[in-house]
């Protein structure tokens, strides 16, 4: 817990440093609003097992076999942040989804069919980030890092937390110009879980696209 606390204050110096050295000429306040998309990954697979009765035998007996994903789900994304530089820029954001844990059940002792059980979970990220920008024309690339916490909340489970770090780039467009100008902001990002909902403990990584507006003041 101490060196987060220590990482988190030489972040918050560092920005702060930054920010009251900007030029003036950088000095803006962004906020938008985005459509994300991210993608699923596998969840574990597990088999449900019951101790046999010793007179038929010494190995478990399986009732049935359980292979889990979770799916790609549309999310929303919100972000604010400003300016250091005119090609350097800060921000915090936060994304809404609402992805299913689907659990595929097969192998039935009974000989029942195969069937899956969907769960929604509720998907919370909270981050903050770094963006780079190449050019100052009408099409600007840049490229993009960051990290934050996920929580996530299964229906009628528990809440889980995991470690979400995250890199890529994309491109904006200036849709109008002036004091107030709006934009259009594109991302494509790489995305590393410490863990997720399922029945794996280990990690995962998996694409995140956004696609939104921004306005700037």
């Amino acid at each position: 817990m101490s060196v987060r606390c220590c990482a988190a204050s030489a972040g918050l110096v560092l920005l702060i440093a930054l920010i009251a050295s900007r030029p003036a000429s950088a000095q803006a306040i962004e906020v938008g609003v985005a459509l994300a998309f991210t993608g699923g990954y596998g969840a574990g697979s597990v088999a449900a097992n019951e101790t046999r009765n010793p007179s038929t035998g010494s190995t478990p007996l399986t009732l049935f076999q359980t292979d889990s994903r979770v799916l790609s789900a549309p999310g929303v994304n919100v972000h604010a942040g400003m300016s250091v530089t005119r090609r350097l820029f800060v921000f915090g954001d936060f994304q809404y989804s609402r992805p299913r844990l689907r659990t595929h059940l097969s192998a039935d002792f009974e000989g029942a069919p195969d069937t899956n059980a969907d769960t929604t979970v509720s998907s919370y990220l909270f981050g903050a980030g770094v963006e780079y920008r190449f050019t100052a024309g009408t099409w600007v690339p840049f490229v993009s890092g960051g990290a934050g916490q996920v929580r996530e909340v299964p229906e009628g489970g528990e809440v889980l937390t995991s470690v979400d770090v995250h890199a890529g780039g994309g491109v904006r467009r200036a849709l109008t110009h002036g004091r107030h100008p709006l934009g259009l902001r594109g991302e494509v990002l790489a995305t590393f879980r410490s863990r997720g909902v399922g029945f794996d403990s280990s990690h995962h990584v998996l694409p995140s696209v956004s696609a939104g507006i921004t306005w700037r003041f």
